[in-house]
């Protein structure tokens, strides 16, 4: 039995090879206590019998059991396993950490089943929380933390950001890798074995739909190109790799590390990454692909200059265009997020962004569109107390929290253009014509899928999208369709968290009807 449990919620859409990584942020906490301290990481996603090894780990009363957690779904499943961990009867603390709890600390502590929550970076603070736990001593001794003592919450100050050069590598060997490795609908070969590897933490831009400048305070660190390269290769030799995922947040900040980083690279491996489009138009785009760069992911999020600019973005329409040109010289792919559902924007607005993404796609054959999500005030980021101005109403539990998503539509602001928002939300999956295909290809795991499906439905979305013209009733439905085959690819987890949510709320209020939001 382990000294140290650490739990990876289910974000509620998890499909092996598809949408599930490995567990990046246990791995690092892992880090810096494995060598003292024996740890076993539960990945709810994968284990479908993840209670039982949970409660199997109580019966020796773990020194603590951390629990990673996203605003949203995930925090349901986090909270589910809280909850098992305190009926047990063991004396164990729930601790959790991640970007949820960092920003609401003294709310996430409200909950009856939270004892501690770490808040920023974990590496160093849970280490030290650990030793202090094993030997007895006082939590005030520990920086960057937030816990309950006497019915009174207590916070500590905070930890110093770590050295990312200065940091151990990540102990694989704690999960079965085997069951993480895939495409992940990333890479064109659908059988391509790849893995998330992280060079870099943070971002010094100020987007204000974005948590990051509140949690980083707009600071980049990353390792030295030449240690990155080691780690990674390291990485691909050990698990025979053919792509990687470069899943830092801004790839291009430093572009002389980023560029190095590539030549050591070399093209062997492909790589995937995410950019803003204005580092990319000012970096050698054909020897990055030379070097193995096959895809990319930026967030245009607007086509709109009033809204890019309400949104402190930093960069222009027709920076998008440029870069999109640039890329279209090369066979690097790019897939395009957008967002919308902006306090203050309007239907014109919304128009402009469908119009960019049309652009696009007919400058760039082979540009992709991830998907018009939907903005989501979330704690710490700067729209945050714009979209209370403008009625938002801000979840007072972790509990509601939960039924926040990408795909949240309840916002006030949006209610005069919902069918637009909701047709929008569905029919981005399917009008570049090829990422439902390659997804769908994915997830069935090279059985014969008819590619014409996803190629019919981009032309003929594409056409709609060129005339303005929506349907959210066929566009449900065909979601519904598309859900289903998905659905049917892999045993998904029990959808425990709308139960979850339905039964707290009335153990809160018996008035609730129970029904899901």
């Amino acid at each position: 039995m382990a000294d140290v449990v650490l739990v990876f919620p289910t974000t509620g859409f998890a499909i092996k090879g598809l949408s599930i990584d490995i567990p990046v942020s246990l791995l690092a906490v892992a880090s810096t206590v494995v060598g003292d301290y024996s740890v076993k990481i539960i990945d709810q996603r994968m284990d479908q019998n993840w209670e039982q090894a949970l409660l199997a780990e109580l019966k020796c009363d773990p020194l603590c059991v951390g629990i990673s957690s996203m605003t949203g779904p995930q925090l349901a499943y986090a909270l589910e396993a809280s909850r098992m961990i305190k009926e047990s009867g063991s004396n164990t603390k729930v601790v959790w950490g991640g970007v949820h709890p960092s920003l609401l600390s003294e709310q996430t502590l409200e909950s009856e089943y939270v004892d501690i929550v770490c808040v920023g970076e974990g590496e160093v603070t849970f280490r030290n929380l650990v030793n202090a736990l094993a030997e007895r001593r006082d939590l005030q001794e520990v920086k960057g933390l937030a816990f309950k003592k006497n019915g009174e919450i207590i916070r500590t100050e905070p930890e110093l950001p770590v050295d990312l050069n200065e940091l151990p590598e990540l102990p694989y060997d704690l999960v079965p890798i085997e069951e993480y490795v895939g495409s992940q609908g990333r890479f064109e070969d659908d059988n391509a074995r790849s893995l998330l590897f992280l060079s870099s933490r943070g971002c010094p831009w100020r987007c204000s739909f974005c948590c990051n400048p509140r949690l980083s305070k707009r600071q980049w660190r990353a390792m030295r190109p030449e240690l990155a390269y080691e780690r990674v290769s390291n990485l691909v030799d050990r698990y025979k790799l053919d792509a990687v995922t470069f899943h830092d947040e801004e790839f291009f900040v430093d572009k002389r590390r980023a560029e190095r980083l590539a030549e050591l690279i070399s093209g062997r491996f492909q790589w995937w990454t995410q950019a803003r489009m204005d580092r990319l138009a000012a970096v050698d785009l054909p020897k990055l692909e030379r070097c193995g760069m096959s895809a990319v992911q930026p967030g245009i999020e607007s086509g709109s200059a009033r809204i890019l600019k309400m949104i402190n973005k930093g960069e222009t329409v027709e920076d998008f265009i440029d870069a999109n040109r640039k890329l279209a010289r090369t066979g690097i792919i790019p897939l395009y997020n957008f967002m919308m559902g902006f306090p203050t924007e309007t239907r014109v607005d919304i128009m402009d962004s469908v119009d960019l993404a049309v652009r696009l796609m007919e400058d760039n054959p082979r540009a992709q569109v991830s998907g018009f999500y939907v903005f989501v005030p979330y704690p710490g980021t700067e729209l945050y107390d714009l979209a209370i101005n403008h009625g938002f109403e801000p979840p007072k539990s972790v509990v509601e929290w939960a039924s926040f998503n990408r795909q949240h539509l309840k916002t006030p602001w949006i209610q005069d253009h919902i069918d637009l928002v909701r047709s929008l939300l569905v029919s981005s999956k399917f009008v570049d014509g090829t990422r439902l295909r390659n997804r769908l290809r994915t997830a069935y795991k090279g059985l014969p899928f008819p590619s014409f499906v996803g190629t019919y439905l981009g032309k003929q979305y594409r056409r709609r999208w060129q005339r303005h013209d929506f349907d959210p009733r066929l566009d449900t439905t065909i979601n519904n369709l598309i859900l289903f085959l998905f659905s049917v690819s892999h045993s998904a987890p029990v959808d425990r968290w709308r139960r979850f949510v339905s039964r707290d709320t009335r153990q809160h209020n018996p008035n609730a009807s129970g029904k899901p939001t």
